[in-house]
């Protein structure tokens, strides 16, 4: 038991870890803020070719430095909690930016559908049950065809477990491999809903239940529905104690207070206590122009691997 000095030590610790990290980091996208001043007033006066440089010749590409630089600060399943609930909001003269960050590794990774053993590329097995649990639930008719559609993707060869499953014979701009990200899974659903017309594949969350960037699902941040999807005997209550209502974040198998049968269930799915892969949030307004865009960035690459902005 702790006692309740070395607990208010504790949480004044913490404090003052959280504030020391906010203060950085507010510094350094003050900085970043006035270096895209001075480079917006070397640009032409169209609004939208300056929101697109600013989005991503600047901010993005600044605030990847500087999680560089802060990279030990986050290098512990608690350094990322705390750089998630950091609220970062800044305004200068008619501008104003707002950046959050979460965690990128909150889902299932389709791309673990084939492992590697022995040299050898092999279906696995895990992966294929829980995708065809998920398809189940809402009722996909042709679950068969949906699987075949992934599983010849991401093997090698050009042979097609069901006629038209493998997508590359039938587009040419569809690269055999990886599923880097969700725009190419959503090609497959597209290929689906043409050979089978069930729309009903495209009610899945698959937004919420899939990540591309990481092999690695982090616990911390896992979604509850695909949590309920690999245990789902296990209670509501049971979710959101582990989810949504945790009290603090989980570093061992042994704190989740699961039974020895849960774990082992959990172990086959790449789950991990710390994944450093994350998604940047970032909103910038000039007067009455906004842009929009999400970043992925790998913490021990040091590297953005991803970049989504939209203007309006």
């Amino acid at each position: 038991i702790i006692s309740p000095k070395l607990y208010l030590k504790s949480v004044n610790l913490k404090k003052s870890i959280v504030l020391l990290i906010t203060l950085a980091l507010i510094i350094a996208i003050s900085a970043l803020i006035a270096t895209g001043l001075t480079y917006i007033d070397k640009l032409s006066t169209d609004t939208k070719k300056k929101h697109m440089a600013l989005q991503n010749f600047v901010f993005i590409q600044n605030a990847a430095d500087i999680l560089a630089k802060k990279k030990k600060m986050f290098s512990s399943a608690s350094g990322l909690e705390m750089l998630f609930l950091l609220p970062i909001e800044l305004k200068a003269k008619d501008l104003s930016l707002q950046l959050s960050f979460t965690s990128a590794a909150t889902g299932l990774n389709p791309n673990n559908l084939i492992k590697k053993e022995r040299k050898k590329l092999k279906l696995n097995p895990d992966y294929i049950l829980l995708f065809d649990r998920i398809l189940q639930t809402y009722d996909v008719q042709n679950k068969e065809l949906f699987l075949a559609l992934l599983e010849d993707t991401l093997d090698p060869d050009l042979e097609e477990r069901i006629p038209g499953s493998e997508m590359a014979l039938y587009n040419r701009r569809f690269a055999q491999g990886k599923i880097e990200n969700y725009q190419k899974f959503r090609m497959l659903l597209d290929r689906y809903v043409l050979l089978t017309e069930d729309i009903n594949i495209y009610t899945i969350p698959w937004k919420k239940l899939l990540s591309f960037y990481s092999t690695k699902i982090d616990f911390n941040y896992i979604e509850p529905d695909l949590l309920r999807y690999m245990l789902p005997y296990i209670d509501q209550q049971t979710i959101q104690r582990l989810t949504t209502a945790k009290e603090s974040v989980f570093t061992k198998w042994k704190e989740l207070g699961l039974p020895k049968e849960d774990i082992d269930e959990l172990k086959k799915f790449n789950i991990a206590f710390y994944v450093p892969v994350i998604r940047g949030e970032l909103r910038f307004r000039e007067g009455g122009e906004a842009t929009k865009a999400s970043f992925v960035y790998d913490i021990d690459k040091k590297k953005v691997v991803d970049i989504e902005y939209q203007t309006r």
